[in-house]
């Protein structure tokens, strides 16, 4: 009988190689071929001394981690001091990112964005179970957050959510591009 001797390289090769073999695995299938998903939010408002508010609409994995961040309402410069309020997007994203991604603040209306099943670095990500999140803060006003789990696979759907605050409404249709 052979005995075998591992170095601590080699024993550290063997498991990353496992674990990336069991990472490939848990992945699954990868995302359908010409499919995309359209997050339609809605949000009124207005009145004395109103501020438009910041929004993020983003895309987390089934651990609540940060896969993509779609849209994102924000003033650089002068509201930086509100943009912890976007509570759950904040603690997920960096300073560095947020002031790359961010437009300016809306005002009410209605706006879409599209996610093409691919992740912040432009890879794209496996089927599966993401929650879809719309994240509403205004300074000197409410805090909003939806967040839905969706199944992402080969057939397609449409979901509208009616939502009782100044975050109105958010719509999911994932559908062929």
């Amino acid at each position: 009988m052979l005995k075998r001797y591992y170095s601590r390289r080699s024993f550290f090769r063997r498991v990353m190689g496992m674990m990336a073999l069991g990472l490939a695995r848990a992945q699954g299938a990868p995302w359908p071929q010409g499919m995309e998903l359209e997050v339609a939010f809605a949000y009124q408002g207005g009145g004395f001394r109103y501020r438009a508010p910041y929004v993020a609409c983003y895309v987390e994995d089934e651990r609540g981690n940060l896969v993509r961040t779609l849209a994102l309402f924000l003033m650089p410069g002068k509201g930086e001091r509100w943009w912890n309020e976007l509570r759950r997007y904040f603690l997920q994203s960096t300073p560095e990112r947020m002031r790359t991604l961010s437009g300016p603040t809306r005002p009410p209306g209605r706006y879409r964005v599209v996610w093409d099943g691919k992740d912040e670095a432009g890879r794209p990500v496996a089927q599966g179970r993401y929650h879809i999140c719309v994240e509403y803060a205004r300074e000197h006003g409410p805090y909003e957050l939806f967040r839905e789990a969706v199944e992402i696979g080969p057939k397609p759907f449409k979901k509208t959510y009616t939502l009782k605050g100044e975050l109105s409404e958010v719509a999911l249709d994932y559908r062929k591009a």
